[in-house]
């Protein structure tokens, strides 16, 4: 036996700073284990809530209360609060639905017939939102732009949902290709979910496919008219025979100018800046086409800007009026002076009363109520259509625009349908895209911001500039001189 004894005591030696060592982790391992669970015994209601007063214990929390659900063996399961919930929107074209059939277009607006000899393609780009862009197609249509040559392009990233009908008005991706159809309007499917300067990159794809040289393409989030008051000669457009000319035939009437003889080369024509805009497609792939590295914000700004080093003019002009709006008409049919249906929106500042302090509040609520009985007999006039497409333009820039963009949002349906994707989760992942693209520029081109131009910056210095600023204490998308365009205002 006292040799067997004897025997252990190396073994101890040699082991016991080990089993000593083994002995330390388990305890260390094991008090924050036990603590959890007695802070979620606490949570489960054994207790003062210990998540904080503002969390539902987890045996009456709910997903999307803020609350805490059980889960995970037991463990609490914190949600975040719910976002600003809108109320659901209504069909944004009752006529259209009742009837089913082209509205008419006031003849001084009816596109030529037979069609110009040039391909005028117009593109319009669409993921979520649809009375935002049922009001923009019907308003290019109403003002004159010819349906077949207006091309929906639908970037849901739901496959073939909304063309098999499989999703509903609440949806944020719904769209409806059958009333589309009935307006007279192509829809084009992108194979997936693009980001913006993919989506226009398959637009310059599109045109390479069908042999189109040159395009328009269009925002959803504008509302278009034809000038119908418009007294002055336009170079583009022979006001001596003819005193009225649509939206349409000045776009096209620029066209035919900037590829007259002796003119420079040219690679984009701004109407309203890119809210509407004239493409030459091969000026375009010239310079390598969009960036998709960067998907969103300040992708326009380094297109542009490598249009102009190439040595590319683009130049402004107007064709008619178009207005910059983050909310749809209660019924588009007023844009086609529909009797019945009337120009209203919600949140109009003419028709608040919680914003008292407008100037000519009281001569505008007076005129509102004075077009009433007029628009049920004989419908929308073009003085107050374009009034009212103002203040809706104004309503999108309150607060100097810090909600532009709440439109995008403004819909939270469709749980359980094809494709679904939780509303606020997809507008945090979009946003997050749009930060990392600020960076992306930022890097390409040393500097926060698209004024390149009067820093001297040139075509030749992509990814060779250091950093202009800090970038140990400030990421690329903040600060800098992110609220200057490419041309520096």
């Amino acid at each position: 036996m006292l040799m067997r004894s004897g025997r252990l005591v190396p073994l101890f030696s040699r082991y016991g700073v080990v089993l000593l060592a083994a002995l330390v982790v388990y305890f260390i391992v094991r008090s924050p284990v036990a603590s959890r669970f007695s802070h979620s015994n606490v949570a489960l209601g054994k207790g003062e809530d210990a998540l904080g007063p503002n969390k539902i214990p987890a045996a009456q929390g709910e997903e999307g209360n803020g609350g805490a659900a059980a889960g995970n063996g037991g463990l609490a399961k914190i949600y975040k609060k719910p976002g600003e919930r809108y109320a659901p929107i209504e069909d944004p074209f009752p006529w259209l639905t009742k009837h089913n059939k082209m509205p008419p277009i006031l003849p001084n607006n009816l596109p030529p017939n037979p069609h110009v000899p040039e391909h005028t393609p117009l593109f319009i780009g669409f993921t979520r939102n649809w009375p935002m862009l049922l009001q923009c197609v019907c308003s290019y249509i109403a003002a004159g732009w010819p349906a077949s040559d207006i091309y929906v392009v639908e970037n849901t990233g739901t496959f073939r949902s909304n063309k098999d009908a499989e999703l509903s008005l609440q949806n944020p991706f719904f769209l409806n290709h059958t009333q589309l159809r009935t307006l007279g309007v192509h829809v084009l499917m992108t194979p997936t979910l693009l980001n913006f300067a993919q989506l226009q990159n398959f637009y310059l794809h599109t045109s390479l496919q069908r042999g189109w040289e040159h395009f328009f393409w269009s925002h959803q989030d504008v509302i278009v008219f034809s000038d119908e008051e418009v007294r002055k000669k336009d170079r583009d457009h022979d006001h001596d025979h003819d005193p009225y000319a649509t939206i349409y035939e000045r776009a096209v009437g620029l066209l035919r100018y900037l590829n007259g003889p002796d003119m420079p080369a040219w690679a984009t024509h701004f109407f309203a800046y890119d809210h509407l805009t004239l493409v030459n497609r091969d000026a375009m792939l010239d310079v390598g086409a969009w960036d998709t590295h960067i998907p969103f914000y300040a992708s326009d700004c380094d297109m542009y800007l490598r249009l102009h080093w190439a040595g590319y003019w683009q130049p402004q002009s107007e064709a008619g009026l178009i207005f910059d709006v983050s909310v749809s008409l209660d019924d588009v049919g007023a844009l086609f002076r529909l009797p019945g249906s009337h120009a209203t929106f919600g949140g109009d500042a003419a028709l608040e009363a919680l914003i008292p302090e407008r100037p000519g509040k009281e001569v505008e609520l007076r005129q509102e109520q004075e077009m009433k009985s007029w628009v049920d007999k004989e419908g929308e006039t073009y003085q107050h259509l374009v009034q009212v497409a103002g203040r809706m333009q104004e309503a999108k820039w309150v607060g100097r625009g810090a909600f532009r963009n709440s439109w995008q949002a403004r819909q939270s349906g469709g749980e359980g349908e094809p494709f679904h994707h939780h509303p606020e989760g997809f507008e945090q992942g979009i946003n997050m895209l749009i930060d990392a693209g600020r960076r992306v520029f930022a890097e390409k081109w040393g500097h926060r911001g698209c004024n390149l131009l009067e820093l001297g910056i040139e075509g030749k210095d992509a990814w060779k500039l250091e950093k202009d600023w800090d970038a140990q204490s400030i990421p690329g998308e903040e600060g800098g001189d992110w609220g200057k365009d490419w041309m520096g205002v």
